[in-house]
């Protein structure tokens, strides 16, 4: 007797085919510990910055799928390395809440090993919110005290005293045209000629800002998880904001990504209930709600593998669905929170160089191969 399946169904099992074969592994971490922040280094060494969700964490290094802790001994200080940022010469920096008599730590990750930088600056709160390299060569954090940045091996400090609208520093971004752009809790700021200025009121720019992204034209987005006035785009002379009305899933944000096909995803986790993923072709915008397609509303965790399929996740819980949801450009297929891959509230995801797609949940690290 003669079995016919139809082109689509045959797709279908190819991919699930893929999937079971797939080389699954989970990297055992320190109890009450979860990978915050993953990078790759130069030599293709993958570093794990770990976090408690608190003050408390480390910075390991994986080898043979096994963690190898590095902070806590030789001088690198324990805390939360929730941040990073990639080098020019292909090394790694990391920062978060490590503390030394009050005056925050960067951890430097260079060829020569893994060495330490201080910061000889006293601050009221000196929690680490983001790392940016600005002109390749100067050192800017984002903190909740202002914005402290290395030029030339001098530390400074900058505050609203500067210019800055409000001292708690959410992003930090270059522009194509060599602008800074600073997200702080009460509005943007953009740093030009050596000065700070708050962005003025008229402009169409959202004003609560928490993270920014560059895309493949140089264009800058931003966007805030916790507000609902959309995101906003600046093609280097005027801002554009888009929200539901324009096709949007939702008006937050949580993370942007964008392809090697070139479309602009944008993940919203505003509650375990509300969200979604939305995606921007150039000219117009596309909504993935749940269920429909995707496993639970909260995205804010996106990535690529080396086949071009998007890999999306969410760290807020769901009472209805569960689980990962990668789409290969054409179908929508729910992976997670299985036997083999029981990852349901997704922290981050992260493809490395040899094709390895890193789930960091809250159910644990895992590598899919």
């Amino acid at each position: 007797m003669r079995f016919y399946f139809r082109l689509s169904t045959l797709f279908l099992v190819l991919i699930y085919s893929a999937l079971v074969s797939a080389q699954i592994v989970k990297v055992d971490l320190p109890k009450g510990l979860y990978a915050f922040n993953i990078a790759e280094d130069k030599q293709g060494n993958i570093w794990i910055g770990l976090s408690d969700g608190n003050t408390g964490g480390a910075l390991a290094l994986v080898q043979n799928d096994t963690l190898v802790l590095k902070s806590g001994s030789n001088g690198i200080p324990s805390g939360s390395y929730h941040t990073s940022v990639s080098l020019p010469d292909g090394g790694l920096m990391f920062g978060g809440n490590l503390l030394s008599e009050g005056k925050p730590y960067l951890v430097w990750i260079t060829n020569y090993g893994i060495d330490t930088i201080q910061i000889p600056i006293s601050l009221s709160s000196p929690f680490i919110n983001t790392i940016s390299l600005v002109n390749n060569r100067d050192i800017w954090l984002g903190t909740a005290s202002g914005v402290l940045i290395n030029s030339y091996g001098k530390w400074s400090i900058y505050t609203v005293n500067n210019g800055l609208p409000h001292n708690f520093i959410n992003a930090i971004q270059q522009d194509f045209r060599g602008v800074v752009w600073i997200g702080t809790e009460l509005g943007l700021a953009y740093y030009i000629d050596k000065t700070f200025s708050a962005l003025e009121q008229t402009s169409r720019a959202i004003a609560n800002v928490t993270q920014f992204y560059n895309d493949n034209k140089g264009y800058l987005w931003c966007g805030s998880r916790f507000s609902s006035d959309g995101i906003s785009v600046f093609n280097g002379k005027e801002w554009e904001t888009f929200s539901v009305r324009h096709g949007l899933e939702d008006s937050s944000s949580s993370i942007f990504f964008q392809d090697s096909r070139g479309t602009l995803w944008v993940g919203s986790c505003y509650n375990r209930s509300r969200g979604g993923l939305s995606a921007f072709d150039g000219k117009k915008w596309t909504a993935y709600p749940s269920p429909e397609f995707l496993t639970k509303p909260c995205v804010d965790a996106i990535a690529e593998d080396k086949n071009g399929h998007i890999w999306v996740g969410g760290s807020l819980s769901s009472r209805k669905e569960k689980g990962i949801t990668v789409f290969d450009g054409k179908k929508w297929k729910k992976i997670g929170n299985s036997t083999e891959l029981p990852a349901d509230r997704v922290i981050t995801l992260f493809s490395d160089s040899k094709g390895g797609m890193w789930v960091s949940s809250l159910e644990g690290l895992f590598v899919v191969r």
